[in-house]
């Protein structure tokens, strides 16, 4: 029997299950009681690749990131046709080289997708002027790019897309290390589609036959576990927004990283959605207004499942709980159907409440986080997805408060791992191991 369960254990990553509280309190004990500052950085030998993000206020384009659902379809993924008519959002991009000599592009990290998608040159773009100021691939400068002979296309919201896939060496983070032999999937035309698209959800392990980027900083050994971190900071200012692959900010945030296991588990959403991405299990919905009492919106046997999702400026859930939260921030619909809301009330101490692990971890996104400042106007973070039974979407009006390094996207333990935003400082980076289990849920605790 104990040999049976030795094997089951080192076969757990194989058994496409999730890991929960419950999971990593088995495999590695309990947590200590205390919820301070501390804990041990013990991953002498890893490695991890810092890169920048840099945020986009857009309000004359339409736009909105792609998902890719297959090595040769693109197709709808989540509930974001109002506000890609609507054309306005705030995005967060990277910035990387691809091509020899290197041509600088920057594209949309989207935790809801997986490929790198490029524009080859701003004629077929779909916003020309944003093409040139966001950069775009010529294929035809790079000595090593490699037309891969294989054509892409698909339908997602109110966009179609296609084009052909390349591979070309790509440089990414703060030392600009090279990829050879990235996948680029180079659009020869598309509509709604203003920048390229740069895709961090499972790669080769469950959606793609081959390695997307994540994949190949693993094989090239710059990182040693396919596990990255987002944070994109407060709205307007504050601590600066970045992806850490390999490690985690320990000076964002205080106390124990909070773990959701990804549900439904790889193989049923493969199965659901032909698709495997972040979703995990929201369990109460809340509003605190100014000087008020919590109200809360959701029963104690709420359970919602939700897509974590970097690449939306909103936050989407039913209309009936949208009309709820606007009627307290006193919010009213334009004409195109979106949520705004007076600018003055970024300032007033309020928040919206998001609880995971029934109440065990609750984020609260204050106010001036959760409405989203377009200089002229204000939108509510919130918009409401287009049918009842949409997949529900957390987008940067949540990620925003959500330990910026925020959340941790682990790939080998199929999990999210969240904690308040809480910023004291940087050079706070841990390096994650392949034993990166043991360390987020005993080890790396929060520095502030």
């Amino acid at each position: 029997m104990a040999l049976l369960r030795l094997l089951l254990l080192g076969l757990l990553s194989f058994l496409c299950l999730s890991a929960s509280r419950a999971d990593f309190t088995r495999l590695y004990g309990p947590r200590s009681g205390t919820r301070l500052a501390g804990g041990n950085n013990t991953a002498e030998s890893g490695r991890h690749i810092r890169a920048t993000l840099q945020s986009r206020k857009i309000n004359n384009v339409t736009g909105g990131a792609v998902s890719t659902y297959g090595p040769s379809q693109i197709t709808d993924r989540s509930p974001r046709e109002p506000l890609a008519r609507y054309g306005a959002g705030i995005v967060y991009m990277l910035e990387l080289d691809i091509g020899t000599p290197g041509q600088t592009v920057s594209a949309i990290l989207d935790t809801g997708s997986y490929t790198l998608l490029l524009d080859p040159d701003c004629q077929q773009a779909a916003d020309p002027e944003a093409c040139q100021t966001y950069g775009y691939y010529d294929t035809g400068q790079s000595s090593t790019a490699k037309n891969l002979n294989g054509w892409w296309s698909g339908q997602f919201g109110t966009g179609y897309m296609q084009g052909v896939w390349y591979s070309d060496t790509a440089y990414i983070g703060l030392d600009y290390l090279p990829l050879p032999n990235l996948r680029v999937g180079v659009s020869k035309w598309s509509q709604y589609i203003w920048a390229g698209v740069l895709g961090v959800s499972y790669g080769q392990a469950w959606n793609t036959a081959y390695q997307t980027l994540l994949d190949l900083l693993v094989y090239q050994s710059y990182i040693e576990v396919p596990i990255f971190s987002v944070g994109v900071g407060y709205q307007g200012g504050g601590s600066p927004s970045d992806i850490i692959f390999g490690g985690v900010d320990r000076k964002k945030y205080r106390g124990y990283l909070e773990p959701l296991e990804i549900y439904p588990y790889p193989d049923q959403q493969l199965k659901l959605y032909s698709q495997v991405n972040y979703r995990v299990n929201l369990t109460s919905l809340a509003v605190t207004p100014p000087g008020e009492n919590e109200t809360m919106l959701t029963g104690s046997d709420f359970v919602r499942n939700v897509l974590i999702d970097s690449g939306s400026t909103y936050t989407y859930l039913d209309a009936n709980l949208v009309a709820v939260i606007a009627k307290i921030l006193n919010a009213s619909t334009d004409e195109n159907g979106v949520y705004r809301v007076p600018c003055d009330n970024r300032d007033l101490d309020g928040s919206v409440n998001f609880g995971f692990n029934y109440f065990n971890i609750v984020i609260r996104v204050n106010y001036a986080d959760f409405i989203v400042d377009f200089d002229s106007y204000c939108a509510l973070g919130v918009q409401p997805t287009d049918h009842p039974d949409s997949t529900w979407v957390l987008g940067t009006s949540f990620i925003r408060a959500a330990y910026p390094h925020e959340v941790v996207f682990d790939q080998q333990n199929n999990a999210v791992w969240i904690a308040q935003y809480l910023p004291c400082g940087d050079d706070g980076v841990a390096d994650l191991t392949k034993d990166a289990g043991r360390q987020l849920w005993l080890e790396i605790t929060g520095l502030c």
